[in-house]
């Protein structure tokens, strides 16, 4: 009797335990967060340009403020939500006056951007090291390969340290007549830092 009393706890035991309920499945971070598209979040950069002509021995440079700003989402033409960016540059009185508009498109496997009409792929998903893809593959530019590099890496530039960065840097090597330099730095939660 006693054994049966057991062995019937033992049963309802094992029972009980066996009809928990499961932990919920963790998602995989695919690497969203590098491209995020909250309405009304802006970041601003400080941009500087140089440039020279060889031909004409002309050396030129600019130096503005610039913030870009999710003013609104849209649906395109595909069905797709699309964030309608606003690019802002200060003026001489210190006024943010609208520069031009972009847009964005984060899908589940890609990122992209239309900058002054020229459709990009910025990125792709999931975030890896050492992935690549033809950033114009969407336009009718020449191919352009980038790829993933220093994935999910600290990153401090101008006083501003940021713990989960990607480097998207291209991958084609300079030739006899021209070196291209191409290197986009996101911070994670924040977007495109440098």
């Amino acid at each position: 009797m006693q054994r049966s009393r057991i062995l019937l706890l033992g049963t309802v035991f094992l029972l009980v335990a066996g009809c928990r309920k499961d932990e919920p499945a963790v998602e995989p971070d695919l690497g969203f967060g590098y491209f995020p598209t909250a309405l009304h979040s802006w970041i601003e950069y400080q941009v500087d340009s140089l440039w020279q002509d060889d031909a004409s021995n002309v050396l030129d440079s600019v130096s503005y403020r610039l913030k870009e700003r999710i003013e609104e989402y849209y649906t395109d033409d595909e069905g797709r939500l699309c964030h309608r960016i606003h690019r802002y540059v200060l003026d001489g009185e210190g006024n943010w006056v609208v520069r031009d508009v972009w847009t964005a498109t984060l899908g589940t496997t890609v990122a992209e951007a239309t900058e002054e009409n020229l459709r990009r792929l910025k990125l792709v998903f999931p975030v890896d090291e050492g992935t690549s893809w033809d950033m114009n593959v969407y336009n009718t530019e020449d191919d352009f390969t980038v790829s993933y590099e220093e994935v999910d890496a600290p990153w401090a530039a101008n006083g501003l340290n940021y713990a989960t960065t990607l480097l998207v840097m291209n991958t084609i090597p300079p030739n006899f007549v021209e070196k291209r330099n191409f290197e986009e730095r996101y911070a994670l939660g924040v977007g495109m830092v440098s």
